[in-house]
């Protein structure tokens, strides 16, 4: 009999359903950066923070070599209001244990961190990849960044082009290594080596399946579908067969660069949650509620597209009211979204959304039926 899988709605309908301790047992709660409804929220235990972090200790000394002469630069956000990110938690207590220099704050104004960089002169750089992309455009202008002494940049968070991770490289002269995690399951669960193909595993915290998202049905490795993921010794709040709604595949072959462990490829999602900006989430649910909210919005398209580093968004509605004063109205419910007003006015990657009032039936109808929201940013290349 096969095991019935858990998917991200049940952790946002009823996340204490999942707890197999008693609730004075934990000490953390990370919350997802993005959601449709409520957050997806992981409760965790001490001995389940202890084992993300003494995991991730390992995997960054074996990988990437980190040691106590390593200094750290960290500008992961801490989270959402009151709601933990455990990005930012989890690294700066990674790093501390290895007994590097960490240097930890939000993210600051381009002048601001060029004065960190220089005083401090750190070797390794983390963020999510637009961040950096926009750190790299505008400390240019600034600075040589080849002089600077970074020599590792880690990714994680979002997908990154490949061209982005190109243009990054070149900029810093050093190598980007991109990492996967999740929330659900434990943060840090796989990481690019050296030969930057496929992120190896984490293998002894969780298992990992491959499903076809629409039967359900095991895939053998190296065949694309749902990434499908069961903890292995989670405390606090255990997750059996979790669908992640990542879309990857288990590379078949053994890696060249001697680690044993499995590797995964992502390619994309199975759901229409779209990254934006700096590690948000947007969703077709966001969209409606604020175009279709206007009674004078027939249909829309939203366009995705990635110019000079930024993330672009273009709203096309249509409408019999062709006025400015629905534009702006359709303008201001985006821009109060926090995903859209972070990205523009706190990380600067994204810019303000342009919204387009077309006349009834320009749109065309098959392809905004199957999917409103247009994604032109080759995330997954």
């Amino acid at each position: 009999m096969k095991l019935p899988m858990t998917n991200p709605a049940d952790l946002q309908e009823n996340p204490r359903s999942f707890f197999c301790v008693s609730e004075d047992k934990f000490i953390k709660v990370f919350t997802t950066s993005g959601t449709t409804s409520a957050p997806k929220k992981a409760y965790l235990t001490r001995r389940d923070i202890n084992t993300i972090i003494n995991s991730s200790v390992t995997g960054m000394r074996l990988i990437y070599h980190i040691n106590p002469h390593d200094i750290i630069r960290l500008t992961f956000e801490e989270g959402y209001g009151t709601e933990i990110w455990g990005n930012r938690y989890c690294y700066e207590h990674i790093f501390g244990k290895i007994g590097a220099l960490t240097l930890v704050t939000g993210r600051l104004k381009i002048e601001d961190e060029l004065k960190i960089l220089l005083e401090y002169k750190p070797t390794v750089f983390m963020d999510v990849s637009s961040r950096i992309n926009y750190l790299t455009s505008e400390l240019k202008k600034l600075h040589d960044l080849d002089t600077l002494g970074i020599t590792r940049i880690l990714l994680g968070a979002e997908p990154t082009p490949n061209s982005m991770r190109k243009k990054i490289e070149q900029a810093w002269n050093t190598d980007v290594f991109m990492g996967y995690g999740t929330t659900e399951i434990g943060m840090n669960m796989a990481a690019e080596c050296e030969e930057k193909h496929g992120m190896h595993l984490t293998e002894t915290n969780f298992l990992t399946e491959v499903i076809d998202p629409s039967t359900g049905e095991h895939l053998e490795d190296g065949e694309i579908g749902e990434l499908v993921f069961t903890t292995l010794n989670r405390e606090g709040m255990p997750l059996i067969r979790y669908q992640s709604r990542d879309l990857g595949r288990i590379i078949p072959d053994r890696c060249p660069c001697g680690l044993p462990l499995k590797k995964i490829e992502i390619k994309g999602r199975t759901d229409d949650m779209l990254p934006i900006g700096a590690g948000d989430n947007l969703f077709t649910r966001m969209f409606d509620d604020i175009l279709f909210g206007r009674p004078e919005v027939i249909e829309y398209q939203a366009i995705f597209e990635r110019k000079e580093g930024k993330d672009h968004i273009t709203i096309i509605a249509e409408t019999s009211s062709i006025t400015d004063a629905l534009r702006d109205k359709i303008f201001t419910g985006l821009m109060e979204l926090p995903e859209i007003n972070n990205g523009v006015h706190i990380s600067h990657t994204v810019a303000p959304p342009r919204v387009e009032l077309v006349k009834p039936n320009t749109l065309d109808r098959k392809s905004i039926k199957a999917k409103r929201l247009l994604d032109k940013r080759n995330l997954y290349d």
